[in-house]
């Protein structure tokens, strides 16, 4: 498998996501995942990793603070394998797991991490989702950073730009969607984790057909650029 490359959609305009719509699109299909790491610690894994990743609705929930209205929060639980690099071992596997909300009313998008004991129960917030006011273009996207990831040099310290999501295989399809982006923070103690999301979508329905993320890691021992690639 190779890493995907750029393909151009249309001029951007100033249509926004349908958000709910996307998020539930993420679960009707399991996803094909390729992950390109870099990383300044040579010790670090580097390259591209092979797995899987699927989406799979768990009990909604609410808001826990009684000082706020109740808000309720639709969630899908996020799980990836994969299959490390035979230099580290023989069949060794990865696993991780996130848990998706989506708050009603509001249609906010976030990002959590799970309980270690109960990986379909939320712990903490990784990161809001903050969606771009506009598409993007894949020339656009190309030029801030994509391809296997970038640099992350002259994006500002703010956020990081966002992969190119894959392609669609069936020739012909492509100028039927739009890529939509989306961003967020986490600072881990002293290590600042950014990142970007990039969801092809069809035009005519909303639904999520490819998309990519990407994880910007800097801190005192870290300096990591992650990039992942899911298609169906």
């Amino acid at each position: 498998m190779t890493t995907p490359t750029p393909t151009p959609i249309p001029t951007p305009t100033t249509t926004m996501p349908n958000i709910p719509t996307l998020f539930t699109s993420l679960t009707r299909h399991p996803w094909t995942l390729l992950r390109v790491l870099k990383s300044t610690n040579p010790h670090d894994i580097q390259g591209p990793l092979y797995g899987t990743a699927s989406f799979t609705s768990i009990p909604p929930t609410t808001t826990a603070s009684p000082e706020e209205d109740k808000e309720s929060l639709t969630q899908i639980l996020y799980t990836e394998t994969g299959t490390l690099p035979t230099t580290l071992g023989p069949n060794l596997q990865w696993k991780k797991s996130y848990i998706w909300r989506l708050t009603s009313p509001g249609n906010d998008l976030s990002v959590w991490f799970v309980k270690v004991a109960e990986p379909t129960v939320a712990d903490y917030l990784f990161h809001g989702m903050v969606f771009g006011d506009r598409e993007q273009s894949s020339q656009e996207l190309a030029s801030r950073g994509s391809g296997e990831g970038g640099n992350g040099e002259g994006e500002g310290e703010e956020y990081v730009s966002a992969p190119v999501p894959p392609a669609l295989q069936q020739a012909g399809e492509n100028g039927d969607t739009m890529v939509v982006t989306a961003k967020g923070n986490h600072l881990c103690i002293n290590d600042m984790y950014r990142t970007a999301y990039a969801f092809r979508v069809r035009r005519d329905d909303g639904e999520v057909v490819s998309w990519a993320s990407r994880h910007v890691v800097k801190g005192p021992k870290k300096d990591q650029d992650i990039v992942n690639y899911y298609s169906v």
